[in-house]
């Protein structure tokens, strides 16, 4: 059984990754609100969610510290980066809050996390301690942070437009743990742990150049845009 399950997840799971690999580009370069960045932003979350429903199938079958860690990461990413677009402006609209579906998946990876993190901390990590802690360390900060929004959404750092940063910078992090994953497979002339490490060292402060730029063009402009306008342009989130 484990054999007829796990091998085609697996397919499912590196097809989708080659994917996704090309199709990630396609939101990050396109502009923000035009058809093609919808489009493509759509693909990307449908993919996403076929690559980890079939990681999280293989992860139970087959637990491997790790491939938990990195799972986890990726899955509050690409889940909180799309449901923020409910979540635009809860000052003005109580139902654009969080609901118990964000509070059960923020509180399920946290809690994955910290297993994992107790597994490396005994030894039982089954190697690649250095990116498993990197994965954990991520899944803290954006769980974290959720959990701080979803109960205070109103409170510091709220501003009309943070869900436009909160969104760059998530589903940057998502397509960052896709890479991650192909290059520490296929991209074998790096070595480790750089090989899984260096999308994080680029994908980040591009995430932090982007929220630079869109905060300086809202501020020239006078007033938050709402959902389009020119720095869509320049961002293409």
């Amino acid at each position: 059984m484990d054999k007829l399950i796990f091998s085609p997840a697996l397919a499912v799971h590196v097809s989708a990754g080659f994917l996704l690999v090309a199709v990630g580009l396609v939101p990050i370069l396109s502009r923000k609100g035009a058809r093609l960045h919808r489009w493509s932003g759509r693909l990307f979350v449908t993919l996403m969610s076929v690559l980890l429903a079939a990681a999280w199938i293989m992860t139970a079958l087959r637990f491997n510290a790790y491939f938990a860690a990195l799972s986890a990461t990726a899955t509050i990413t690409l889940f909180s980066g799309a449901r923020v677009l409910r979540r635009k402006r809860p000052d003005l609209d109580p139902r654009q809050r969080a609901r118990p579906l964000d509070w059960l998946a923020t509180l399920a990876v946290l809690a994955i996390g910290a297993w994992v993190l107790v597994l490396n901390i005994q030894g039982r990590g089954g190697g690649k301690t250095a990116v498993s802690l990197a994965l954990i360390y991520a899944a803290f900060t954006y769980g974290g942070w959720d959990l701080w929004r979803f109960s205070r959404p109103t409170a510091w750092p709220f501003s009309p437009s943070l869900w436009r940063y909160e969104h760059v910078v998530k589903m940057l992090s998502a397509y960052g743990a896709v890479v991650s994953a192909f290059s520490g497979n296929f991209l074998v002339f790096l070595p480790s742990p750089w090989s899984q490490l260096w999308p994080t060292l680029i994908f980040q402060p591009m995430a932090a150049v982007w929220i630079v730029v869109l905060a300086r063009q809202e501020r020239r402009e006078g007033s938050p845009r709402r959902d389009r306008g020119r720095i869509g342009r320049v961002s293409g989130f």
